[in-house]
């Protein structure tokens, strides 16, 4: 039976390119990654004996993780745990409900509680309200040439050729092409 290699932990040494640092909570090495030339990681580092004029701070943003404190600066511009700018969009709390109770509008009521002469003044006010509107509607059957083969198949059923015609609107200008087909508009 063949013996196995000694693991670095079982020697007393860091395996190759990892942390110096001996955790003593976990009775290991540090496995973190550490920089070319370097004994210790990042958030060992105030342990390396070339870098002790240097002093390691809690971030304020984010305590789990530490920082040079002549880096701070510019590590609070890049850290992840920091505030990101919110977009052009964002309302802060637009879905939040009423802030207080005196926001509360006037009760609501259902259009069949109300009686003959309130629903005759309701129509008076809206038909008031979308005077100045362009209310004419035009309906359009848009067709698009690309799929005529497929709407004129009689092995569709009455399922597929109704979402064929749902689709003849949506078709994009390249879909002829693709399809092989020439169509001109």
């Amino acid at each position: 039976m063949a013996a196995s290699a000694p693991t670095p932990h079982a020697t007393g040494f860091p395996a190759e390119g990892r942390c110096g640092y001996y955790v003593e909570k976990k009775k290991r090495f540090c496995r973190m990654v550490v920089a070319a030339g370097k004994r210790f990681c990042g958030e060992h580092a105030g342990a390396a004996e070339e870098e002790n004029a240097r002093k390691r701070i809690l971030c304020p943003l984010d305590p789990k993780h530490t920082v040079y404190e002549d880096q701070l600066a510019k590590h609070l511009k890049k850290c992840n745990s920091r505030e990101k700018p919110k977009p052009d969009f964002f309302i802060q709390d637009i879905n939040a409900g009423l802030k207080d109770e005196t926001e509360i509008p006037e009760q609501l009521v259902p259009v069949s509680s109300l009686s003959e002469e309130q629903l005759e003044n309701l129509i008076k006010k809206l038909r008031k309200a979308s005077e100045g509107l362009n209310s004419t509607l035009k309906d359009q059957i848009m067709s698009h040439p690309a799929l005529h083969d497929a709407l004129n198949d009689p092995k569709n059923g009455d399922s597929a050729t109704k979402h064929l015609k749902q689709q003849t609107c949506s078709v994009p200008d390249w879909m002829p092409l693709f399809l092989g087909h020439k169509c001109h508009p």
